[in-house]
């Protein structure tokens, strides 16, 4: 049993703990509003510019000219393809359950789709999940270090610049995402997002309610547009911007995403800590109050002994 002296020390020692946990949740609040808010202005522009890019390309004669959405086919169609996994995780801990979802979640994804693929390829943003896998019988690519820290544009577009490298270079052939999407403070749901190539216009997946409705019939109403220089410089513009657009995008909801959880632990964590401060000091109080007692009767004790042999 625990003496009354350590009891102290760890009271004293859990009510820090309590400190440093609220002191983590503040800090995360303050920098979730900030990501939250940039998330939320991005998105619209992020989903209108692939909206975009989908009805451009179905604009274009004989389908999209671009590679980067639809790939030529340079074998049978029953040839296994490669495809690079890149996991977005966070460089710190104390986050709850935000790093092994995503680890999780590529872990299943691989165990059910690697027969599909001649290759599967992991790259990383963050140091979580890189320092998991890189133990593990996988294939390790790029580990983005570099992007730790705060999201900015310049670090997005370095990332998709790196995964368009590697798909226009034929070294992969298809290029996909797993990372947590922000839905709100308490709960991020973790996305496997397909990067490259870009789906075709007519994919119901990929395109809205609205965006069918403007995609019908779009070749037998090509007149009704007046394009320059063309309409396929005008899809290699955008698709020069959608890439870092949509990084960016990626970027936000893992960061705005991390806040969140880490706030939702640090919270939880300070309120277990309240509890443990609560029954350790009962547990203190009971001892002392048993000590007490104990002194006292040996007090009698000594006392009653005394006016016995008077």
């Amino acid at each position: 049993m625990a003496t009354i002296k350590d009891l102290k020390k760890r009271i004293a020692s859990t009510k820090n703990t309590q400190q440093t946990t609220k002191a983590m949740k503040m800090v995360s609040a303050a920098k979730l509003r900030r990501a939250q808010d940039a998330i939320q202005n991005h998105r619209p522009y992020a989903k209108r510019i692939g909206a975009l890019i989908r009805q451009v390309s179905a604009l274009v004669e004989d389908g999209a000219e671009s590679p980067l959405v639809r790939r030529e086919s340079t074998g049978e169609g029953s040839a296994k393809k490669k495809v690079l996994l890149i996991l977005v995780t966070s460089d710190r801990g104390l986050c709850g359950p935000f790093n092994a979802n995503v680890i999780k979640a590529a872990t299943r994804w691989i165990s059910e789709n690697e027969p599909r693929y001649e290759l599967v390829e992991l790259g990383f943003v963050g140091r979580k999940g890189y320092d998991f896998f890189r133990t593990k019988n996988v294939n390790l690519g790029r580990y983005f270090q570099e992007l730790g820290g705060k999201v900015t544009f310049q670090k997005a577009k370095t990332l998709a610049d790196a995964a368009v490298e590697a798909y226009l270079s034929g070294r992969v052939d298809e290029v996909k995402f797993i990372y947590n999407e922000f839905k709100n403070v308490m709960s991020q749901r973790v996305v496997v997002e397909g990067f490259l190539p870009i789906q075709d216009a007519g994919d119901p997946g990929q395109v809205g309610e609205g965006d069918v409705a403007r995609t019908e019939g779009v070749h037998e109403s090509t007149a009704l547009f007046l394009v320059r220089p063309s309409l396929s410089e005008v899809l290699d513009q955008l698709l020069g911007k959608h890439f870092s657009i949509q990084g960016f995008r990626i970027l936000l909801e893992s960061q705005a995403g991390e806040h969140g959880a880490r706030m939702s632990a640090m919270e939880n964590a300070t309120k277990n800590a309240g509890e443990m401060i609560r029954r350790l000091t009962l547990q203190f109080n009971k001892q002392r109050q048993a000590g007490i007692t104990k002194e006292l009767l040996e007090i009698i004790a000594g006392s009653e002994s005394q006016k016995s042999t008077a």
